[in-house]
C-alpha cells in the first residue's frame, strides 16, 4: 500500500509499505477520505512530542470500508462503511490506502452520508459537542458566545446549538464568511459581532442586559483561514483516487491584559485608558499588525482580559489554548464571578483508558445530524494522495506562529 510518511526532520514522502495485519481488537479499513486540520499542524510543529514518535503517518479523521477484522471484534462486517478518529499515539494515520483502527474508535457511517462529509466533521463535531455538554454544561436559558477563526467550526457549533432549547448565541466573527452567512442562521443567533469596529464587551453586555454570558467557547487557538475552511477533507474516491484538502493557519498573540471589570452595560466604555494599552479602545479585539501596517479581519483576536469581562457569575470560559497563563488580577476577576476556566483537548477521549469507546455516542449523534441535513461541513478543495505532501507543507508554512 501507499502511505504518506513524515520523519523526524519533518520530511514528507509517499512510501510503499506492507499492508498491516489487524490485531485481535482492530479493524482494517480501506481509507476513502481523510480530513486534515489544526491538529495535524500542531503535530508537525512538534507540540505533541511526548505522544508521537517518528516516522509517522498523519491524518486523524477517516472514513472508509472495513476489509478485515480481528478475532475479538463484534458488530462489524467486511464491507461496512465506517468513520473513525485515530489517537495521537497511533503512529499510522489516515493518509494511507489502509489503516488499522481499534474497534472502540469506529462506528458505522450512514449510507446516504458521503465519505468526505463524514470525515470532515469528526474532530470539529467532537470539539463542539464536548464543549457544549461536558465542559460548559449548556442548559435552557443560557447565553453563550462563540469565538473562532474557523467558518466551518462556527457553523457546526451554531447548528448543534439550534437543537438545544432556548439557548441564545452571540458569535464573534473573525473571518468574513461568518459575517456573510451567520446572520441568517436562526433566531437563536442573536448577534454577530465584528471585532474590527464593535466593542466585544459592550455588544455582549447589551444583549445580555449587563449580566454577561454563561459560557464563552473560545476556539481561537484552532486557527482557521480567511478564504478556506479549516477542516481539510481527504476524498479517496473509488479507492484509488486519493484526494485531500489544504488549509492555512492564523495568527494568535498574547496581548497585555486590559483593565478592571465592572459587570454593567457601560463596562465596555469605562476602561478606555486601560484597554488602550492593549492596542484597541472600548473592548475591541486586537490584531497582530505592526509598524502601522493594515490588518485583515482574520488577524483580529479577543484577548483573555476581555473574555473574562464578558463572563456572567458562574460563567465558564472553555478554551483550546494549551499555554494559557493568567495574571493575578485576571484570576481575581474570575474568582469574583465564581467563574471557571475549562480546557478542551478532544484527544483526551481517545488517550485515556478510562474513556475508551465512551465518546462513540457523540460520533453517532454527528452522523445522525449529517443524515438529517442538520449541518454539512464546508469542503473547499481535494487533492490526490501523491500531492498531499504539498498540502502538508502548506498547512505548516502558511501558519503564523502565535
Amino acid at each position: 500500500m501507499r502511505a504518506v510518511v513524515v520523519d523526524s526532520q519533518n520530511v514528507k514522502y509517499v512510501k510503499d509499505m506492507k499492508v498491516p495485519t489487524p490485531e485481535f481488537d482492530e479493524l482494517q479499513i480501506r481509507v476513502v477520505a481523510c480530513a486534515l486540520d489544526e491538529l495535524d499542524i500542531k503535530v508537525q510543529k512538534g507540540e505533541f512530542s511526548s505522544l508521537v514518535s517518528y516516522p509517522l503517518t498523519p491524518g486523524y479523521q477517516i472514513s472508509g470500508t472495513v476489509q478485515q477484522m480481528g478475532s475479538a471484534v463484534r458488530g462489524f462486517s467486511k464491507g461496512d462503511q465506517v468513520v473513525a478518529i485515530l489517537p495521537l499515539d497511533n503512529g499510522r494515520g489516515g493518509l494511507a490506502e489502509f489503516v488499522n483502527v481499534k474497534h472502540i474508535n469506529a462506528i458505522k457511517k450512514p449510507n446516504n452520508v458521503s465519505f468526505s462529509d463524514a470525515a470532515a466533521c469528526l474532530l470539529d463535531g467532537l470539539r463542539v459537542y464536548h464543549t457544549l455538554h461536558y465542559l460548559a454544561h449548556v442548559k435552557p436559558g443560557h447565553f453563550i458566545t462563540i469565538i473562532s477563526h474557523s467558518p466551518a467550526l462556527n457553523r457546526i457549533c451554531v447548528e448543534l446549538v439550534r437543537g438545544m432549547k432556548d439557548v441564545r448565541v452571540i458569535v464573534v466573527a473573525t473571518t468574513p464568511p461568518e459575517l456573510n452567512g451567520l446572520e441568517g442562521q436562526g433566531s437563536h443567533v442573536v448577534r454577530v459581532v465584528d471585532p474590527r469596529c464593535e466593542s466585544v464587551v459592550s455588544c455582549i453586555m447589551e444583549e445580555t442586559g449587563g449580566l454577561g454570558v454563561d459560557a464563552v467557547l473560545d476556539f481561537q487557538d484552532l486557527r482557521g483561514t480567511s478564504d478556506k475552511p479549516h477542516t481539510q477533507p481527504t476524498n479517496l474516491e473509488n479507492h484509488n483516487n486519493h484526494d485531500f484538502k489544504s488549509n492555512d493557519d492564523m495568527d494568535s498573540v498574547n496581548p497585555k491584559p486590559a483593565g478592571k471589570h465592572d459587570n454593567t452595560l457601560a463596562d465596555g466604555l469605562s476602561d478606555r485608558k486601560d484597554v488602550d494599552a492593549i492596542g484597541e479602545v472600548d473592548g475591541l479585539g486586537t490584531h497582530a499588525a505592526e509598524g502601522g501596517e493594515s490588518s485583515s479581519l482574520e488577524d483580529f483576536f479577543v484577548p483573555k482580559a476581555l473574555i473574562i469581562r464578558c463572563l456572567a457569575v458562574h460563567g465558564k470560559w472553555c478554551t483550546t489554548s494549551q499555554t494559557l497563563q493568567l495574571q493575578a488580577h485576571e484570576s481575581m476577576q474570575l474568582a469574583m464571578r465564581s467563574a471557571s476556566v475549562c480546557f478542551l483537548f478532544e484527544q483526551a477521549w481517545l488517550l485515556s483508558p478510562r474513556h475508551h469507546g465512551k465518546y462513540l455516542h457523540i460520533l453517532e449523534d454527528l452522523m445522525a445530524s449529517l443524515k438529517k441535513g442538520v449541518f454539512r461541513p464546508v469542503i473547499a478543495k481535494t487533492v490526490k494522495l501523491d500531492e498531499v505532501r504539498g498540502s502538508l507543507r502548506l498547512l505548516k508554512s502558511t501558519s503564523k506562529s502565535g
